[in-house]
């Protein structure tokens, strides 16, 4: 029997030292390759670009509640431009980035290098939104020297409010809390479970939330660019950015012009990218797809208009997602009609974030794994960017797609609660007045004397 237990420790141990061995050797493979993708990146950015790839992060102190809001509140008053010493105040139609960013990742780092290439990106302005306040993401913000930079702070974060709405109340029925559980100890919200029958969920509330806020601040609130006639190109922060992503963008945008009722420019596809797609000067017109046309979108005030006189669909449909909620719009709108979208066929944006691991090291070698084939797609069809023509493909399914309906059932629910309802419709409070003005406006104009016969106050009717 000893022989036996003495059998299995062997055994066990030599699998284990086996393991050991294949671990150790995975992550010198990871450290070498890592090292070779940095070369390599290195070699095609510029001094400056590299500068935000070294970057490295910083233990820093968590702020106290108040004193975060404060913090918040401050910086969102200042509406302070970085740069504007450096470069000329902005023109009326010079384009605007959108960033929504949350917790230090490397990703950011690697979209801040690909920006730096982007030719025009001195004329344009970079807004960075925040849902989460995080000095390592302060100071590497802080750091661009390239052209104009602004950060704004989601005042309603979950940071901000961890124990109070919209963060998790005390009393609040949590996400999977059956139905009639819920009920029998009578939770806020017992009521009003989603189309799936869960709870409200604070940190998926938030991503509808936070998309909606940022919005409304940049086309409504910033004194720099409410009344913008310039195209807002709106991106996430896991993203790497191709040098003619301005130009496609503006490209595009004078292409849909002439299509009747085209409102979004798509520079980016989901998925694992095809980098044998050579058609650099092609675009595809097609009906808005959330799931398709999310993560790099650009469109000017007079869509954020359309979008925003249709809040009430937005604020109120079962859905935690902005995309679907924005997509729930498109089907409802009032003319009939649903958003368009002109993408590129080569997308100019490419997505980072693909490995999501407990290890940042493996987690940058994944980025720049990514960023390394991008690269090599680029240099490849070097000269075919910033084609002088576009070639449009037109979707044959365009016209069909004007009679589907809103599915339902592919809702990811989590957006039954009212104070969500109600704290989405607040935001949009003061769009809401101006849009009730400019219809009292209209008609005030046609209610005058000329216009409107007088009734003779003793005829019968």
């Amino acid at each position: 029997m000893r022989r036996k237990f003495r059998s299995c420790d062997i055994v066990l141990r030599n699998t284990r030292n086996i393991l050991c061995f294949f671990a150790i050797l995975s992550v010198l493979f990871i450290y070498r390759t890592r090292k070779i993708h940095s070369d390599r990146i290195r070699s095609k950015l510029s001094k400056n670009a590299i500068k935000f790839i070294d970057f490295q992060e910083l233990n820093y102190e968590s702020l106290q509640i108040d004193t975060l809001k404060k913090v918040i509140f401050k910086y969102n008053q200042e509406e302070r431009i970085l740069n504007a010493d450096v470069y000329e105040a902005m023109k009326d139609d010079a384009p605007i980035f959108v960033i929504f960013t949350d917790k230090y990742k490397a990703n950011l780092k690697y979209l801040i290098a690909s920006l730096e290439h982007v030719l025009g990106i001195a004329d344009a302005l970079i807004i960075f939104s925040h849902s989460y306040f995080d000095e390592n993401v302060n100071s590497l913000i802080k750091s661009i020297d390239f052209t104009r930079v602004m950060q704004i702070f989601y005042p309603y974060s979950i940071q901000a409010f961890p124990q109070e709405f919209p963060g998790h109340q005390s009393g609040d029925c949590t996400r999977f809390t059956g139905i009639d559980n819920a009920r029998s100890i009578n939770c806020t919200g017992a009521n009003t479970p989603d189309i799936h029958g869960r709870y409200r969920d604070p940190i998926l509330s938030q991503t509808k939330h936070f998309w909606w806020w940022t919005l409304n601040t940049v086309f409504e609130k910033l004194s720099h660019t409410k009344n913008h006639k310039g195209m807002y190109i709106f991106i996430d922060d896991d993203v790497f950015l191709l040098e003619d992503s301005i130009y496609m963008t503006l490209q595009m945008k004078k292409i849909s012009k002439l299509v009747s009722q085209c409102d979004i420019v798509s520079l980016m596809r989901p998925g694992h990218p095809n980098f044998s797609e050579t058609r650099t000067y092609g675009a595809d017109l097609s009906t808005w797809d959330p799931k398709q046309h999310s993560s790099v979108i650009a469109f000017d005030l007079q869509v954020w208009n359309s979008i925003a006189a249709h809040y009430f669909l937005f604020c109120t449909v079962d859905d935690y997602s902005w995309s679907r909620s924005l997509f729930h719009v498109s089907m409802n709108r009032r003319d009939g009609s649903r958003f368009k979208v002109i993408s590129s066929t080569v997308p100019r944006a490419y997505q980072t974030s693909k490995v999501s691991s407990f290890s940042k090291q493996i987690e940058e070698y994944s980025i720049m794994n990514s960023i390394y084939e991008v690269l090599e797609m680029q240099k490849r069809n070097q000269e075919t960017f910033f084609p002088s023509q576009l070639e449009v493909y037109l979707n044959i399914e365009l016209e069909y797609d004007e009679f589907e309906i809103f599915d339902y059932t592919e809702s990811n629910g989590g957006w039954a609660d009212i104070r969500d309802k109600q704290m989405c419709t607040n935001i949009t409070a003061n769009k809401v007045k101006k849009l009730l003005l400019d219809m009292n406006g209209e008609f005030n104009h046609y209610k005058n004397d000329d216009d409107v016969p007088e009734m003779d106050e003793d005829r019968s009717i």
